[in-house]
C-alpha cells in the first residue's frame, strides 16, 4: 500500500496529528556537501577536490565512521592507503569539517515545533565524537528533548532498527511521528516503519510547511 508523504496529505503542519517531529540533521539544519567543504578546507588545491570526494565522503570509510565502526585515525589510514601524498588532505578534512553553515528554515521548523509544545528528537548519521563537537558549536542542539546517533548505536539510516530503536527509547507513536530528512530513502525507511515523513527536497519546502 502507497504511504503519503505528509505534506501531500496536508497543505500546513497539521499540529494536531504529530506528537514528535524528529530531525534529520545534515541538509536539514546544518548545509553539508562535499564541494562545500573541500572548497573552504583545501581551497589551495582545486585540482584535488574531485579525488577528495571520492577517496572520503564516497568511500565506505565514512560509512565506518557515521557506524562508529572505525576511528578516525583508521578511517584516515584506509583513504589514503593506496595515495599516501594525500594523506595530509585527507586528514585537514577529517579534523575540519564540522564547520557547517546553519539552514534557517531548519532551525525556524525547530522553533515552531518548540512552540507548538511538540517533542523534538534528532535521527542522524553522525559519528559519535563528531556529533559532541557539533553540540557544542550549534546552539540549535539545545531545542532538542533527545537524540539518536547511529555513531553510538553503531547502526544507520535507513535501517529499520534505528527508527524502531527511536520509537521504543521514547515511547512513541510511530503514525504521530514525522520525520524530516533530505534523503528519499530514509524518508521511505520512515513510511515503511508506519512514520509520517517529509522529504526536505527543496529550498523553501519547510518554510511553506511550517509557515
Amino acid at each position: 500500500m502507497l504511504r503519503l508523504m505528509i505534506d501531500d496529505q496536508y497543505p500546513f503542519m497539521p499540529w494536531d496529528k504529530i506528537d514528535a517531529v524528529v530531525f534529520d540533521v545534515g541538509n536539514v539544519l546544518l548545509s553539508w556537501t562535499p564541494q562545500e567543504q573541500l572548497s573552504r578546507i583545501i581551497p589551495e588545491r582545486p585540482d584535488l577536490h574531485a579525488e577528495l570526494t571520492t577517496r572520503i565522503f564516497k568511500s565506505p570509510y565514512w560509512c565506518m565512521r557515521d557506524r562508529g565502526s572505525a576511528t578516525v585515525e583508521e578511517v584516515i589510514a584506509g583513504m589514503s592507503a593506496t595515495a599516501p601524498e594525500l594523506e595530509t588532505y585527507i586528514r585537514r578534512v577529517m579534523k575540519e569539517w564540522i564547520d557547517l553553515p546553519v539552514i534557517p528554515e531548519g532551525v525556524h521548523a525547530l522553533k515552531a515545533c518548540q512552540a507548538h509544545g511538540v517533542k523534538r528528537y534528532a535521527l542522524t548519521n553522525f559519528a559519535d565524537e563528531e556529533f559532541a563537537i557539533a553540540c557544542k558549536k550549534y546552539d540549535l542542539f539545545d531545542l532538542f528533548d533527545d537524540f539518536v546517533v547511529s555513531g553510538r548505536l553503531h547502526m544507520v539510516k535507513p535501517c529499520r532498527e534505528i527508527y524502531d530503536h527511536l520509537i521504543d527509547k521514547f515511547a512513541l507513536t510511530p503514525a504521530r511521528t514525522l520525520f524530516i530528512d533530505d534523503s528519499p530513502p530514509n524518508i521511505e525507511a520512515a513510511l515503511d516503519a508506519g512514520w509520517q515523513g517529509l522529504c526536505y527536497n527543496r529550498a523553501g519546502k519547510l518554510n511553506d510547511f511550517f509557515g
